[in-house]
């Protein structure tokens, strides 16, 4: 016996969970690549800063017409796409911030010096600086005290290698796991 699998019509509206992960994933790929150092984040910036708008008022007007033809499910599905990177922004941001710190921390790509400290390994300056004129100066800090994430006045290290970063990041430092902290100065 032979079960007659009902087709869809061609013109059916329905939800669509693709447009929404694209343009989530790709809001990721242009964070995570953006704001490596170098000369790819030195043309995906300014794209990022410019294309986004385009591409959001694209995805709006191609969401108006999927409305105008009774397609509403498609319509929102679409418009999710356009929403939801913007929305999502911080926890985007959050997740480029730890794939970087895995990439930096394995190759160990943009350490400023040596390592500090009698062991070695208490206090680790990467730079996360993009490069561009007038741009934000970002940096990777690996502090095993944990003295980074407290304020300025609390803050001591004798024989500091790097004062004038511990000084500029202290208390301001976000921590991203363990003893990594980020600091956006």
């Amino acid at each position: 016996m032979s079960q007659d699998v009902p087709q869809r019509a061609p013109g059916r509206d329905r939800w669509l969970a693709w447009p929404a992960a694209a343009s989530l994933v790709a809001a990721l790929v242009l964070t995570l690549l953006s704001s490596l150092p170098g000369v790819v984040s030195f043309f995906l910036i300014p794209a990022r800063v410019l294309g986004g708008p385009v591409v959001g008022v694209g995805l709006l007007v191609l969401a108006s017409v999927k409305a105008l033809n009774r397609r509403p499910r498609t319509a929102v599905s679409i418009l999710m796409a356009a929403v939801l990177p913007v929305a999502l922004e911080g926890p985007v941001t959050w997740t480029s911030d730890r794939l970087h710190l895995a990439l930096t921390a394995w190759t160990g790509a943009g350490r400023l010096g040596d390592p500090q400290g009698p062991d070695g390994r208490t206090f680790v300056v990467y730079d996360w600086s993009v490069g561009l004129a007038g741009g934000q100066n970002t940096f990777l800090i690996f502090d095993a005290t944990d003295q980074i994430g407290r304020p300025s006045a609390d803050v001591r290290g004798a024989g500091d290698l790097y004062p004038e970063i511990r000084r500029a990041c202290s208390g301001r430092t976000a921590r991203l796991i363990q003893h990594y902290y980020v600091c956006r100065d």
